[in-house]
């Protein structure tokens, strides 16, 4: 009896081992966030910028790839010199914890004063790679962000810093495999068939397209695609490419940027732009899209 006793117990306390981190984060990286939107409203840029590693990506609206701390922080002082930014907040949508790496996706507001425009609300989604290494401070590894609506270029600020060369990962079985996936997304695209695209992603994946919110669900992303991808509007080239990947086993976080011609009639134009994907091996060995966020540079 004594034994059955402890064995309820031990296995209500694992329960409870397994089910308390989640909540844990949550509370968290909310703190953290908060921090964040009291730090750009505040203009304190080194408390912006101690939550990032050495070597972090930022991937802003409208604007290039920064690779590394020093290009983010020149960035953001540029960006606090042309603009002034209040009323800020994050809400998190979702959170995955993915060995010593959390992803967190959610949406988040600000209002955005810019020369002699009138104040804009800037509503947007994000997502955000943390390493956890220590979790005590997490520091962000990867970050993108872009508007839940169409957006003018001239409601953000134009901000160019000079770049590092764009990196390219070592060889590997594990690119190449995601390579020949990118290059199912680029058929697709170019032959208008959107309704190949869906089966591309797992059941529960979340994708973050450029001027649209969070689609949740493979049903609803394939909805989407349909209509996005319209055999009026001809697309060649496309090109999606890998900066860097980190492979976490089951799972693997990619930066990737891409590039699109189009031409609809007698209007054609290019696109270019960024975007970081979560790569998730299935029960087959096979590799679907988890976790995704674009937005055009």
């Amino acid at each position: 009896m004594r034994f059955l006793v402890l064995l309820i117990s031990f296995l209500t306390l694992v329960r409870f081992a397994n089910a308390q981190p989640a909540t844990a984060y949550y509370q968290q990286f909310n703190a953290i966030e908060q921090q964040l939107d009291d730090a750009w409203a505040t203009r304190d840029v080194g408390k912006i910028m101690s939550f990032y590693t050495y070597k972090a990506v930022r991937m802003p609206e409208y604007s290039p790839t920064l690779l590394g701390r020093s290009a983010i922080e020149s960035y953001i002082r540029a960006w606090m010199d042309a603009a002034t930014v209040s009323n800020c907040s994050h809400e998190i949508k979702d959170i995955q914890v993915i060995k010593n790496h959390l992803i967190e996706i959610g949406t988040a507001k600000a209002t955005v004063l810019l020369g002699k425009n009138p104040p804009y609300l800037y509503e947007s989604k994000y997502l955000h790679v943390w390493d956890i290494s220590n979790p005590q401070r997490p520091l962000l590894v990867a970050e993108i962000q872009g508007s839940v609506k169409d957006l003018a270029r001239n409601i953000l600020p134009v901000i160019d810093i000079p770049q590092k060369a764009t990196p390219t990962p070592s060889r590997s079985s594990l690119l190449q495999r995601l390579n020949e996936k990118n290059e199912i997304f680029v058929h697709n695209v170019m032959t208008a068939n959107g309704a190949a695209m869906a089966a591309l992603y797992t059941a529960d994946a979340i994708y973050m397209p450029y001027f649209r919110d969070l689609i949740t669900g493979r049903e609803a992303i394939n909805k989407y695609y349909v209509e996005h991808e319209s055999p009026a509007v001809a697309k060649d080239p496309v090109k999606i490419n890998i900066s860097s990947l980190t492979d976490l086993g089951d799972f693997v976080i990619v930066n990737g940027f891409y590039h699109v011609h189009w031409k609809d009639g007698a209007n054609e134009g290019n696109v270019d732009g960024k975007s970081i994907n979560i790569w998730k091996k299935d029960d087959n060995g096979d590799y679907k899209m988890f976790r995704q966020m674009v937005v055009h540079d």
